[in-house]
């Protein structure tokens, strides 16, 4: 049992990047995607294989199985408000230090009376955090998962990309790849060449799928640590930014409308209070058609509430070493996808 108390947040509470929330059960043929970094969850056990010894109870947070347990419950909070009348029926996640906190997420929260089913793999990052999927098996039946690992021809160790495909409804296939590329800590020139590593190999990936179907359907969520305009995603990724004349085998940003709206997801710096657009979702034009699978509009949205804010800015669990109690330091995105016939 949760030692803390859930409250469920009334619909009018709620905001999503100035637009009017859609709350209603998505039914059948509606699926919610979602992608949420959750800011650093660990379990409060060192793991010696990794540098975790700062989210331990004699580290400097002084991380307490109290604050573990209420980071646990605003994740939960999140997600289903997020999720309306029906969850969100896929879930990236990134920032999990391994499965047993996706076991306490999924059974010791209120998710618990959904039944998510759980994807992790171990990857090299050197703080032991990766990447995650939760998704509901009523619509979603998972085919295959793999992680890719990263080449950088051991200059550094970087988070794995996590690969999925699923079937819906035994009526289409969907190729998910959750992402959490290299931080900008060191300045974001210094890194750069870390982040264009990781989609050069995420290039390599997405052509060599496409190469056996030029019309699959792939799905692209992350944190970049780099914006729709960065050389990562506008060169390397090819990823356009502009729904015009699609071609199935290209790739498109559906969060670019909100980073030319000025809209974010993390304040990057805190002194100057500027918003930064990481948090990004991109397919492929085989699902921005108008039938089969494909995605309700033409961007994904920016998940605000009330509660997921501090003085303007996203409420984070930690201030540099004062506890917070918040949720993350990212705001949550999502979209709709909808099968036509």
């Amino acid at each position: 049992m949760s030692i803390l108390t859930f409250t469920t947040i009334s619909f009018a509470q709620r905001a999503v990047s100035g637009e009017e929330f859609s709350p209603e059960a998505r039914g059948p043929n509606g699926l919610r995607i979602m992608f949420y970094n959750v800011e650093n969850l660990f379990d409060t056990f060192d793991d010696p294989a990794t540098e975790d010894n700062e989210f331990t109870y004699e580290g400097d947070k002084h991380w307490s199985y109290y604050r573990y347990k209420e980071k646990l419950n605003n994740i939960a909070k999140t997600i289903i408000s997020l999720g309306g009348w029906e969850p969100p029926d896929f879930i990236g996640l990134c920032e999990i230090e391994n499965f047993q906190v996706l076991m306490d997420l999924t059974s010791e929260t209120p998710l618990r009376s959904y039944g998510y089913q759980i994807i992790h793999e171990n990857s090299e990052d050197p703080r032991g955090i990766d990447n995650a999927i939760l998704y509901r098996n009523e619509k979603l039946t998972k085919i295959m998962h793999r992680s890719i690992y990263i080449d950088t021809n051991e200059s550094f160790s970087t988070r794995d990309i996590l690969y999925a495909a699923f079937s819906f409804a035994g009526l289409d296939t969907i190729h998910f790849y959750v992402n959490h590329w290299p931080s900008r800590l060191g300045g974001k020139e210094i890194t750069e060449k870390k982040r264009l590593m990781v989609a050069k190999n995420l290039k390599v990936n997405i052509d060599q799928l496409q190469s056996e179907n030029s019309s699959v359907k792939i799905f692209i969520m992350g944190d970049y640590n780099d914006e729709p305009k960065d050389k990562s995603l506008l060169e390397i990724l090819n990823v356009k930014t502009t729904a015009e004349n699609i071609r199935e085998e290209e790739l498109y940003n559906l969060s670019y409308p909100d980073f030319r709206g000025g809209k974010g997801t993390l304040v990057y710096k805190e002194i100057e209070f500027t918003w930064f657009l990481f948090d990004q979702m991109i397919v492929s034009g085989s699902l921005m058609k108008s039938v089969g699978l494909s995605v309700k509009g033409m961007k994904n949205h920016i998940f605000i509430a009330d509660w997921l804010l501090n003085n303007g800015r996203p409420f984070r669990s930690y201030q540099g070493p004062i506890y917070l109690g918040g949720f993350s330091d990212h705001l949550p995105i999502f979209i709709d996808l909808y099968y036509r016939e």
